[in-house]
């Protein structure tokens, strides 16, 4: 995965943080999914164990999050259904990619990423 690479080439030029937030396509959603078959989790147990599934499933190595069940991250980043932010050295967002998944841009990540100082 694009995301992984660039994890791994940036990872010590930039904090990297892998948060789950709210299943988008859960089976009892308006708009599941065909490959997923998982229910909108109910408690945070739940959500954590969905979470490390897709982490594993996505081979990721990325440091990972988990947004609380009244999605306070995803609401203050508006990163509903997916999103990447930069934070630039003085914690203020340098980067918002559109929402996802049309709008999870890699090389829009990597430019900025190769424009942080060292």
């Amino acid at each position: 995965m694009r995301l992984q690479e660039i994890y791994e080439t940036y990872g010590e030029k930039a904090d990297f943080w892998w948060i789950y937030i709210r299943e988008a396509h859960a089976t009892d959603s308006p708009r599941p999914a065909q490959h997923v078959q998982i229910e909108q989790p109910k408690t945070f147990e739940r959500r954590a164990e969905v979470a490390q599934g897709c982490t594993a499933a996505l081979d990721l190595k990325i440091p990972q999050l988990i947004d609380d069940m009244d999605d306070t991250v995803s609401t203050a980043y508006g990163a509903w259904p997916d999103r990447i932010y930069v934070l630039g050295p003085d914690g203020k967002v340098a980067y918002q990619g559109g929402p996802g998944p049309q709008g999870f841009k890699t090389d829009e990540l990597e430019a900025k990423l190769k424009e942080l100082p060292e």
